[in-house]
């Protein structure tokens, strides 16, 4: 009980964060962080598959509250949350990561090098479900493309800074 409250916690100033700060930042037109996404690597890999659904949907509905975004976070949150499944299938070993004592994917695990690759690829699938909603058209292909690379990388940058501020000592 204690770790669902610590999760919803972590995603309310996530979502905090994000909306009040990171929007209101204007790094340039194309870039766009998204530390929030770091809610996802927060959640343990033997989670409730069906709870991290509903939970996805509800923070990122908070998210769409907060921020005035028409239910985009909403939908690439439960995507993320839907698409994890398969990219943790991918890149983690669960039976081994709970032998070396892991409830989480980090650097530990397995390296730096191959830490960042699975959060890259989570997290430029998150942006380019979101920007395929925001920018919606075919003419922008490009453009959706583009902004989810440079964001993707901005948002680890943000991220990292982040986990290493609020991180276990």
């Amino acid at each position: 009980m204690i770790e669902i409250i610590r999760f919803i916690f972590s995603g309310l100033i996530l979502a905090i964060i994000q909306t009040m700060i990171f929007k209101e930042i204007n790094l340039a037109w194309w870039i766009k962080p998204m530390p929030y996404v770091y809610f996802f690597f927060l959640l343990p890999i033997s989670a409730n598959r069906f709870g991290v659904l509903v939970g996805s949907f509800f923070f990122g509905l908070t998210l769409d509250f907060l921020g005035g975004s028409m239910g985009m976070h909403s939908a690439a949150c439960v995507s993320i949350a839907f698409i994890k499944n398969a990219i943790d299938r991918y890149f983690v070993n669960e039976n081994s990561l709970q032998l070396q004592g892991f409830q989480t994917v980090n650097e530990q695990y397995k390296g730096w090098k191959w830490y960042y690759l699975y959060c890259l690829s989570i997290i430029l699938a998150h942006h380019l479900i979101f920007f395929s909603f925001d920018y919606f058209r075919w003419s922008a292909l490009f453009t959706i493309i583009s902004i989810s690379i440079v964001s993707a990388v901005s948002t680890i940058f943000f991220m990292q800074i982040f986990r290493y501020l609020v991180g276990k000592k």
